[in-house]
């Protein structure tokens, strides 16, 4: 039998990224990935949902408000809005998957070259984490102490290097996914929806207009109160916080439409009506 194919797996590791460090031991904990770390990764999506709500809300009601009040055509309405709709949630969604892919990857090269520190200049970077944990209190009997024993664990004294030299967790690196990009796919389209819906219902296109800004407001008012719920603040305050903002950039947008197209002699843009 062969009992170098049933060695286990040694390689040092950083919570599944593979850490090339010379002298690693034998025997190395790995670094806690806990279920509560999981959850409030999952509960900070609330980011791309806000976000995503709010600018499918604002921008789909912009467009689709003043498509109304210059064509008076239910029909163009609802082709703009959806139009609005599918560029805006693609674009988000895209626009998001490639910011974060591009944050992962400048993490990746600041751990990579820490990395790089750590084999060409171990005393150094001895030397340093020292410090680092002097500044934390420790005596510096205690503080060597403590980088000597880190040395013996390279994926342990990797995670403490980059955190307290940069302020970031080597885990970011393998933090991936599509979740924060369809998060913010589908809250896109959601808000968007909510203006659009107004004009699915039997009314005239003024009473149309009116209720898609009420349609709005109450989208606006419920993002906010799920993020108060999610960040245990009073979730009344959150809504009325977002509701509040969202009015702001419209009523800005508004009044840019108004009065600066005539300024170049162009004719007032319809934005909201």
């Amino acid at each position: 039998m062969d009992d170098h194919n049933d060695a286990p797996d040694l390689t040092p590791r950083v919570d599944n990224v593979v850490v090339d460090v010379p002298g690693w031991q034998q025997v190395r904990p790995r670094i806690p990935d806990t279920q509560q770390r999981r959850a409030l990764e999952k509960r900070r999506s609330i980011r791309e949902i806000v976000f995503g709500m709010q600018d499918g809300i604002l921008t789909t009601l912009g467009i689709i408000t003043g498509v109304g009040v210059a064509e008076g055509d239910r029909s163009a309405v609802f082709i703009s809005g959806f139009l609005a709709l599918l560029a805006g949630a693609l674009s988000m969604g895209v626009g998001e998957y490639l910011g974060r892919k591009a944050e992962r990857e400048v993490v990746q090269a600041t751990i990579d070259l820490e990395k790089r520190e750590m084999a060409e200049d171990p005393q150094g970077e001895f030397t340093e984490q020292v410090a680092y944990y002097k500044l934390k209190g420790f005596s510096a009997e205690e503080a060597e102490m403590i980088v000597r024993r880190l040395t013996q664990l390279p994926d342990i004294y990797l995670y403490e290097m980059v955190r307290d030299e940069f302020g970031i967790d080597p885990r970011e690196a393998d933090a991936g996914g599509l979740r924060a990009p369809l998060a913010m796919s589908v809250s896109f389209a959601l808000g968007s929806l909510l203006p659009i819906l107004a004009f699915m219902l039997p009314l005239s296109m003024l009473v149309s207009t009116m209720a898609a800004l009420l349609f709005a407001l109450a989208g606006l008012f419920a993002v906010g109160y799920y993020a108060g719920t999610l960040s245990e603040r009073n979730p009344i305050g959150k809504g009325l916080e977002v509701a509040l903002y969202g009015c702001g950039v419209f009523a800005i947008s508004y009044l840019a439409g108004h009065f600066i197209p005539p300024i170049f002699g162009h004719a007032p843009v319809a934005v909201g009506g």
